[in-house]
């Protein structure tokens, strides 16, 4: 009997970690329906050994290999997985891992991905999903998470340049290897959602893809398993990464910058009335003001100039620039308070004690 073997490729940053998390936690469930997510060479819920031995024996390194070290060739890795395919009791076997995607960047991985997909038995099918957001919230989180993981990196514009891989904002150079050796119709591409107010929409739709009802049971709120970090601050900690700062320091700042970006936003005033209210109250004030000032004044031009609220960015920054300028007051009041002319005295207590001694 044909077995089927599902590769979810990622893309970064479209659930997979939550997926990942799903799937190990519900193995029974993924029984009963008729499909495994094994444990081979899994890690941590994924399986991107898998793409770490195609990716090391092309030749890449760097701090995206996350030190993988393992001899393990990427031939004999994906026959085990081919063997396990053929003896497994399910008719379809799940390994998830968004490293896969990464497959794409390097031809010289793409080849080797060609090589083992074309040696696998007969009687075992290659099905192949992606998720994918728009380019530009995509490459944002992206680059989000480079400053997250402690990757030092450039500003945005430049880290288009060449820090950021293509398969981040060229869809084709990421998933055309996988269409080319898989064909169209073996390649599900589904569009990611994230909906604060449905936590199980991602999963709802995976397992639906697979015509497979997920039943309300396992349809519960969970902790992000990889949250975001707040834009807010990752610049910030973006500069203090490439200035060398050690990582304690830099994750001492990172709390407290988010303790203090916590307090503001609870500070934050209820919105009473929508601006756009207020403008229109303006602008009738105006209608009515033109009638009573006989063009004695520039009506017009002060129409231009209704009232509107500061660009988010703007507020975001003043924001930040609050939190620095609390760090430095703070550091100041500490030095200011340290009591130097007491640690002079006792320095000198202990070098006449020390003469005491040498003399003695």
């Amino acid at each position: 009997m044909a077995k089927t073997l599902i590769l979810h490729i990622g893309h970064y940053k479209t659930g997979t970690t939550a997926l990942q998390v799903f799937f190990s936690q519900n193995t029974r469930f993924l029984r009963n329906q008729g499909i495994e997510y094994p444990d081979l060479w899994m890690h941590n819920a994924k399986h991107s050994d898998f793409a770490f031995s195609i990716l090391k024996a092309a030749g890449i390194s760097g701090p995206l290999m996350f030190d993988y070290a393992d001899e393990t060739s990427p031939r004999q890795m994906w026959g085990m997985l081919m063997d396990h395919v053929r003896h497994s009791p399910a008719d379809t076997v799940l390994i998830s891992s968004e490293e896969l995607m990464r497959i794409g960047q390097f031809p010289e991985a793409v080849q080797i991905l060609r090589g083992v997909l074309g040696r696998r038995p007969d009687g075992i099918d290659i099905k192949i999903v992606a998720y994918l957001r728009d380019p530009q919230s995509h490459m944002l989180s992206w680059y989000n998470q480079l400053i997250k993981m402690n990757i030092p990196v450039s500003d945005l514009e430049t880290a288009l340049g060449g820090e950021i891989e293509d398969i981040h904002f060229d869809y084709r150079r990421a998933l055309e290897p996988w269409i080319d050796i898989a064909g169209k119709d073996n390649v599900l591409l589904r569009p990611y959602r994230n909906d604060p107010g449905d936590p199980n929409a991602l999963h709802r739709d995976f397992f639906a893809a697979l015509n497979v009802t997920l039943p309300k049971a396992l349809q519960r709120s969970q902790p992000d398993p990889n949250p975001r970090l707040d834009d807010r601050v990752a610049e910030l900690l973006r500069l203090m990464q490439n200035l060398g700062f050690p990582r304690a320091s830099i994750n001492a700042v990172r709390n407290r910058a988010l303790s203090y970006l916590a307090t503001q936003d609870a500070l934050k005033a209820e919105i009473v009335r929508p601006l756009d209210d207020i403008r229109a109250q303006a602008r009738d004030g105006l209608d009515w003001l033109a009638q009573q000032a006989d063009g004695s004044l520039p009506i017009d031009a002060f129409a231009d100039r209704l009232p509107e609220g500061r660009p988010r960015a703007e507020i975001d920054r003043n924001v930040l620039i609050g939190f620095v300028f609390a760090e430095f007051i703070q550091l100041r009041q500490r030095v200011q308070n340290f009591a130097i002319p007491e640690l002079a005295r006792r320095i000198d207590a202990l070098e006449a004690r020390l003469q005491q001694k040498e003399e003695s």
